[in-house]
């Protein structure tokens, strides 16, 4: 039996510690001061997948008061778990939870900035996982603290946007959540 919970901030910070340190590379490492000031303000959810009872996997969201997307800025299942199917269960579970009226944003990293075959490959199926549980392509890929990400799309609440309509939609969300370094280190890019 799964259950998902609402995580408080220390609640998510302790997952920040356990496990995302190790889930993800520095690079794609949001600071926790940042994290815990976005929570201050109500700008920041995570939530956590537990089956039993016992912890199996997190995914985090950013917002903003002037926007009606969210980004899912972390999403990961426990080591022991990877592979179970716990992730896309998880996401078909807690997707229509997520209160966002426009839809949810997901970043992967692009293959095409991949150092090598292997990375490109990784980088490939965790497009695939996002695609096959339900996101979308947006054609839109953005370079951010010099990381290429791909940008998908989940739709919310409203009919799917059509193509044409993402790249001006992407760049505003981006240049709204990413104010103080929007143009600098946040640079959304047609594919």
């Amino acid at each position: 039996m799964f259950e998902i919970r609402e995580l408080t901030s220390s609640d998510f910070k302790e997952i920040y510690r356990s496990y995302i340190k190790d889930d993800f590379p520095l690079m794609e490492m949001r600071p926790w001061f940042a994290i815990e000031r976005s929570w201050e303000r109500d700008g920041y959810a995570a939530y956590g997948y537990y089956e039993d009872g016992e912890f199996a996997a997190y995914a985090s969201f950013y917002s903003s008061d002037s926007s009606p997307y969210v980004l899912l800025d972390y999403l990961g299942v426990v080591p022991k778990l990877r592979g179970s199917g716990i992730g896309s269960a998880f996401l078909r579970d807690l997707l229509p939870k997520i209160p966002s009226v426009g839809g949810i944003f997901a970043e992967a990293e692009s293959p095409s900035s991949a150092k090598d075959e292997e990375e490109k490959n990784i980088r490939k199926s965790r497009i695939a996982f996002y695609l096959r549980n339900g996101a979308v392509k947006t054609g839109v890929s953005c370079q951010l603290f010099g990381v290429d990400y791909n940008i998908l799309y989940f739709p919310g609440n409203q009919r799917e946007m059509a193509q044409t309509d993402f790249f001006d939609t992407v760049c505003s969300f981006y240049q709204d959540i990413y104010r103080p370094v929007y143009g600098r280190l946040c640079k959304p890019y047609r594919q």
